[in-house]
């Protein structure tokens, strides 16, 4: 149990974290977090086919802000889609002003088509940190394809037509590679814990070492999409 207080709604944590001044929502797509006047980010220009809700196009591990320039950077089943979650981090720290807050939504692997993989660990999120690790990568891609709980991920496909999908989409996904294009999947699988314990090494990390304190976290959030949690990061660095 979290001791924290249950509130299962952006509009009364959005109030009480990120009341005031500048910052960024990354990837909004069509549903933006209630209760900010962020400017938006997007890596893409548009996605299945309709257009990406943003101000300023970008990767979100190379954000084009000044250092300490703003006060949040929010993000909303953001995170999965990266595949050096420690890279992203670092840059959102680097942009956020002392005091800044990280707020984000992860989806948990125990509410969502991720139930059946292996659960990320730190050390794989530090591996892919230091390899330099892109979207442009083929490491978890079979991961991801084999393991997904496919009667959610493409509940259209019949269940005696979902390894024959399965080959397709791996195929799809590594020719994209080859081609040098990023690829568009949950590259990591997450818990409030294994979230929790990410934040904690890096501030214990001699060469990444953040100054964070983990000021809120809510399972099942937002009450009207549980497959998630919320996570909110205080940066305590100094200029």
């Amino acid at each position: 149990m979290w001791p924290f207080k249950k509130i299962k709604s952006h509009k009364k944590k959005t109030v009480k974290w990120l009341k005031r001044g500048k910052g960024i929502e990354i990837g909004a797509f069509k549903t933006p977090i209630e209760g900010i006047k962020p400017f938006y980010v997007d890596k893409f220009h548009e996605f299945a086919g309709e257009r990406c809700l943003a101000d300023v196009y970008s990767e979100p591990v190379h954000l084009p802000f000044y250092s300490s320039s703003l006060d949040y950077v929010a993000a909303s089943h953001v995170i999965e889609h990266i595949a050096n979650p420690v890279a992203a981090i670092c840059e959102w720290y680097r942009v956020l002003r002392p005091g800044g807050i990280m707020y984000m939504v992860v989806p948990d692997r125990r509410y969502s088509w991720d139930r059946f993989r292996n659960l990320t660990t730190c050390a794989h999120m530090f591996d892919d940190y230091v390899k330099g690790t892109t979207d442009c990568d083929a490491t978890h891609i079979d991961d991801f394809v084999d393991n997904v709980d496919w009667s959610e991920f493409d509940p259209s496909t019949p269940a005696e037509d979902v390894p024959l999908k399965k080959k397709e989409r791996k195929k799809v996904y590594h020719h994209a590679v080859s081609a040098g294009e990023i690829i568009n999947i949950h590259f990591h699988v997450y818990e409030p814990a294994n979230v929790m314990d990410l934040f904690k090494k890096m501030t214990e990390h001699p060469q990444i070492n953040l100054k964070l304190t983990i000021l809120d976290c809510e399972e099942q959030f937002p009450a009207s999409s549980p497959n998630g949690f919320l996570i909110v990061v205080q940066v305590n660095k100094t200029l």
